[in-house]
């Protein structure tokens, strides 16, 4: 997912929200307000996206469309599970001998849940309406047909139009003047806007500034006896005397007039809303949510009359002198959601998933919503092309699972698993560092275990860069052990799969001066992963072993020197590591083996100094520098040359041969690669000790007595049947080379003294 751009995140910056959105899920204890607060950050970053200068910022609209669904969805969240959480299971409601429309209205949303819930996604859908500008206010009555019927009566004595009633226009068959019937159209639109909204207190007073009082005297009949007009619509609203006693016939009144094809769309639209019919309000209906509200409006007027029917409040609800919409006589909210699904209103498949998890949600299908999310996002029907809409959902579908978790016992483990480790990746790929510890400490173990480890192998800074990271898992509760070891397993894997070098065993060993190759730099770092942590000290050597044997092998001593500073950090336990008297088996030979490399490698930084010494050598006394005499030079060389006798035969004493087995054990392939690699190493370092051993004791033969005689018994040591050295020489093919040196030192022996016996003869 390294192809991510976020150039649509120009206004919503997916960073701010990736780091505040974790904040949240930290900071709030109390699982169930997170739907609120996750609903007031999607808020928020709407209300700055809207103040900053379109100049500077190009608007993107889906971005905007995004928030707003993220945010309504997150406002129904928070409105169902308040209701399901606190929905008294067993409601006692005593008997009455009479009842306002209001008290059973009340007594219904208490006993009912599924009317509740109803309620609930109609209030939902009113609160969430867009934005909409009413008409202009003319508190005029038709005064431009008013002032055209006056100008009539002066010029003619027979006016064929003289109706200013309302019902005026609609029984003669006469039209407004066109700017009445223009800002009538518009009102009648304003006031069909606002009931979709819930406001129908706004929808009188809009009418009567208009001077239209007569139209909110026709739909202020929909308030209940008993019921106050509260916009709000809760369940517990206070309980006054006013309303409609005969909202039944009121109803049934507004239904004829919402079935006149002679009125206005609106107006129709208006009055089937008012009766709860569903067919006239469709024609004005543009959105998803429209539909959907008009449904559950006209399901939740059904169950009202039908409930104050059964409470004796009416006379029967099918009444043929009084008839209401019956259309949701058999409709379950599944049958309205399929209905509208049907007609395929959504043409963006992002609000087209917004739209089915709210259903879902709505139908109290937790699961399926994040078996719908889980399909989605990572069967790619999102496409990863479209990384704003794809970031956005996913960290929706992290946050929505991690949510449910605490408040329902998942079915769908294997579903949200792969949703929060996808969106962990996501931050991976995001780069925010700062919270992928915690998404990950989400997950089960193995799998935070994989995620986590996949974050940190990238990680290429400084020790304690990557300390900082190491505790962040252990603060959140991770396996820091099992992660490191992964980490340093896949950064091991990807550049240990093949071999790095060649079979000959003749090759340049590096000077510790040369640069590190970068990639085994990496191969360093990822050892270090191991180093933070005492419980894995003997743990982190045995990697060690490992790349010391690669390195060797290829004559990297430079790679050497930096493997042992990293390991030798004063901050890591490892460097005050001590060989307890109890270890076991496998701890000594680890521990043996590393003291073996690092031994090899303190001969051959000896060897470098000696030979830097060396070089200082003046061809003359005068041409000593100032500072150093030929007594101090003459006795660097010595102190430098007993030092590396000491470190050969330190190392040449204690050198590793292949381990023995017992004829029944089963070599591993990790043993064999381990025992292959032991002997190039011995292969290669051996001789070379030996050789730069020589060179040392036969260039020191004048200045050191003795050295000259040690050189030529190097012949012995090789010989050696107890160590098997020439064995190492011959595999190499440098005895011819040890050969000639031996032969310079018996020369130079015989010079000095000629009876020395003749073990070299020129040929």
């Amino acid at each position: 997912m390294s192809g991510y751009s976020n150039s649509n995140d120009v206004i919503f910056n997916a960073d701010e929200a990736f780091i505040q959105f974790a904040n949240i899920f930290t900071q709030i204890h109390q699982n169930v307000d997170l739907p609120e607060q996750y609903e007031r950050l999607c808020d928020q970053l709407l209300k700055k996206a809207r103040n900053e200068p379109v100049k500077t910022f190009p608007i993107d609209l889906s971005q905007f469309r995004l928030w707003e669904a993220e945010r309504n969805t997150w406002n129904l969240i928070k409105q169902l599970q308040i209701l399901r959480s606190t929905y008294p299971t067993d409601v006692s409601i005593p008997e009455k001998l009479y009842q306002t429309d209001g008290a059973l209205q009340c007594e219904l949303l208490a006993t009912n849940l599924n009317f509740a819930e109803a309620w609930i996604v109609r209030q939902w859908l009113q609160d969430t309406a867009p934005e909409y500008k009413p008409v202009e206010t003319n508190p005029e009555y038709w005064s431009y047909t008013k002032t055209h019927i006056a100008f009539k009566l002066k010029k003619e004595k027979d006016l064929q139009y003289q109706y200013l009633d309302p019902d005026g226009p609609y029984r003669t068959g006469r039209a407004l003047h066109s700017q009445d019937q223009i800002h009538d159209n518009e009102l009648a639109k304003s006031i069909y806007e606002y009931l979709r909204r819930g406001q129908l207190e706004t929808a009188c007073e809009i009418s009567k500034k208009n001077g239209q009082s007569w139209r909110a005297a026709s739909i202020s009949g929909y308030i209940v006896n008993g019921e106050q007009t509260d916009d709000g619509g809760d369940v517990d609203s206070i309980i006054k005397s006013s309303g409609n006693i005969n909202r039944h016939l009121w109803r049934a009144t507004c239904y004829q007039l919402a079935q006149e094809t002679g009125f206005d769309l609106y107006d129709r639209a208006t009055y089937a809303i008012l009766c709860g019919d569903i067919d006239n309000v469709f024609p004005v209906c543009r959105s998803w949510e429209d539909y959907i509200w008009a449904y559950f409006n006209g399901l939740i007027e059904y169950r009202l009359e039908q409930y104050f029917s059964q409470r004796g409040q009416l006379g029967e609800l099918g009444d043929a002198d009084l008839p209401v919409p019956t259309q949701l006589l058999s409709l379950t909210p599944e049958d309205i959601f399929r209905k509208v699904e049907a007609q395929q209103i959504d043409k963006d498949h992002r609000m087209a998933l917004f739209h089915k998890i709210q259903k879902l949600y709505i139908l109290n299908k937790p699961d399926e919503v994040v078996r719908c999310l889980r399909e989605e996002l990572l069967d790619k029907q999102i496409s990863y092309d479209d990384s704003a809409a794809y970031s956005h959902i996913l960290r929706f579908a992290a946050h929505f699972v991690l949510f449910l978790r605490d408040l329902i016992p998942p079915t769908s483990d294997k579903e949200s698993d792969d949703l929060i480790k996808t969106y962990t990746e996501l931050l991976i790929d995001f780069k925010q560092d700062s919270i992928i510890a915690l998404y990950a400490s989400k997950l089960p173990r193995e799998m935070s275990i994989d995620t986590y480890a996949l974050f940190l192998k990238n990680i290429a800074g400084s020790y304690d860069e990557r300390f900082y990271f190491y505790n962040l898992a252990e603060k959140h509760g991770l396996d820091v052990i099992a992660i490191a070891r992964r980490t340093s397993d896949l950064i091991l894997e990807e550049y240990l799969k093949e071999e790095r070098y060649a079979n000959a065993l003749y090759l340049r060993i590096s000077s510790l001066k040369d640069p590190v190759d970068p990639k085994d730099i990496v191969l360093i770092r990822g050892l270090e992963w191991l180093t933070f942590n005492k419980n894995q000290v003997v743990e982190a050597m045995d990697r060690a072993n490992v790349l010391f044997r690669r390195f060797l092998a290829c004559g990297k001593l430079n790679a050497v020197n930096s493997l042992l500073n990293s390991m030798a950090n004063p901050k890591s336990p490892l460097a005050s590591y001590d060989l307890d008297k109890e270890a076991d088996e496998h701890e000594e030979t680890v521990v043996y083996e590393y003291s073996f490399y690092r031994n090899m490698f303190n001969f051959f930084t000896k060897y470098e100094d000696w030979v830097k010494i060396w070089q200082e050598k003046p061809q003359s006394p005068k041409s000593f520098p100032r500072d150093i005499s030929i007594s101090e030079w003459t006795l660097r060389i010595k102190e430098t040359t007993d030092a590396l006798d000491q470190l050969s035969d330190k190392f040449l004493t204690a050198y590793i041969t292949n381990p023995e087995f017992d004829e029944d054990k089963i070599i591993t392939e990790e043993e064999e690669r381990r025992m292959q690699e032991l002997q190039r190493v011995s292969d290669i370092y051996i001789p070379e000790v030996i050789l730069r051993l020589h060179h040392v004791y036969f260039k020191t033969r004048a200045i050191i007595p003795g050295n000259l005689d040690k050189s030529l018994q190097l012949a012995d040591l090789v010989a050696d049947e107890s160590r098997h050295l020439y064995v190492h020489f011959r595999r190499s093919k440098k005895l011819p080379v040890f050969l000639t040196m031996l032969r310079d030192s018996y020369l130079e022996i015989t010079r000095d003294n000629p009876t020395a016996p003749e073990i070299f003869r020129v040929t």
